[in-house]
């Protein structure tokens, strides 16, 4: 039976956060964050079966869509500067998160991996949203950091993905389908969208949502976990998908409207305030290491690629959010990352979403 004290809860803060992101044009992600650790450190609110399911399937949806979004037409324009710009925008923080970890805690090594990876990310959404606002998405440094963004956020999905490696037939059959997707999927999404679309069943929605929980159950079994296999059929997805703008704004409403908040309150449940209050010193630490890092590692490639706004693409580069959020809750489901460090690295996510906005507002570059 469904808590109804629980969901009345959960689904007020779900429409307090998206009126607080508005007003204070900040991601909504952040408040539902928020939101989550006030529901379980103040007002006793648990992660219910029911929430626990729509969190699981929120991050889902995130990682497809994060995958749906990139543009090959875009990445074969930038190819260079995105691949270099966003190797050095993973390694760097990776290796600068990790050696401050060994530094100053006592954490095991496939702890402080797991930890760092979450810190490696770039965030689509903030990215999207300040290149929206400015108007800069359309323009030649708008298209080289949404490149890098993805580069970047690929190989952190990748690389939690590698962390604790096991594979068996169903990682053979995974591969086979996901092969096979490359040919169907173009001609099976224009069939149905022509034969089928415009309906109040929404076919072709309920088929992409089968196929989403189907790859993800196939990528799990096969040992890949569930993120990386939906973000590979995301990816598949993307050129067909943008051809059809209301497949892509109905998946947008489903997944911004109730699964992404669910993901984000469900982190925050996870999240202890006084873990976070007694590690404060490490948290902000954690957060001067990735940001640190990000500057040293991509600065004077931005100079060199975008030098008409190198210190904002580089402050855009540190944000992090979803992707990393994403991330640590993988590495706290796969025993890597305890609550209490768990606690520790998804505040210091969420600061590297908020620090590096505020400071780029600064730095705007002059549209040319």
């Amino acid at each position: 039976m469904v808590d109804l004290y629980s969901a009345a809860l959960v689904s007020t803060s779900i429409a307090l956060a998206a009126i607080l992101s508005i007003r204070f044009r900040v991601s909504s992600a952040i408040f539902e964050v928020t939101a989550g650790i006030i529901l379980s450190n103040f007002l006793g609110v648990q992660i219910e079966s029911w929430l626990d399911f729509l969190g699981t399937f929120g991050g889902l949806m995130l990682t497809f869509l994060a995958g749906a979004e990139i543009e090959t037409r875009l990445m074969k324009k930038n190819l260079k500067p995105s691949l270099v710009i966003g190797t050095m925008s993973f390694l760097a923080p990776l290796l600068g998160v990790v050696f401050f970890l060994t530094i100053f805690t006592d954490w095991p090594l496939i702890t402080k991996v797991a930890a760092s990876l979450a810190l490696t990310t770039t965030s689509v959404a903030v990215v999207y949203a300040v290149l929206t606002e400015y108007d800069l998405l359309k323009l030649q440094i708008g298209s080289v950091i949404i490149a890098v963004t993805f580069v970047n956020d690929i190989m952190t999905l990748i690389g939690i993905n590698i962390l604790s490696p096991s594979f068996n037939l169903y990682t053979l059959l995974f591969f086979a389908i996901i092969l096979s997707m490359i040919l169907i999927i173009p001609r099976m999404l224009k069939y149905v969208f022509i034969k089928y679309g415009r309906r109040s069943v929404e076919i072709e929605l309920r088929l992409i949502l089968a196929l989403i929980l189907g790859v993800a159950l196939i990528a799990d079994v096969g040992k890949l976990h569930a993120v990386f296999g939906v973000f590979l059929l995301g990816f598949l997805f993307a050129n067909s998908i943008q051809k059809y703008d209301e497949i892509r704004s109905k998946m947008r409403t489903i997944t911004f409207a109730l699964l992404s908040p669910a993901f984000f309150i469900k982190a925050g449940l996870l999240i202890s305030l006084p873990t976070v209050a007694n590690n404060i010193a490490l948290v902000l630490g954690i957060l001067a290491a990735k940001l640190l890092s990000k500057f040293a590692g991509t600065y004077l490639l931005c100079k060199k690629w975008i030098p008409e706004g190198a210190a904002f693409s580089t402050l855009m580069f540190s944000t992090g959010l979803t992707v990393g959020i994403i991330t640590a809750t993988l590495g706290f489901e796969l025993g890597l990352l305890d609550r209490t460090q768990f606690s520790i690295i998804v505040i210091s996510v969420i600061l590297s979403a908020i620090v590096p906005t505020i400071i780029a507002k600064k730095y705007i570059p002059k549209k040319i």
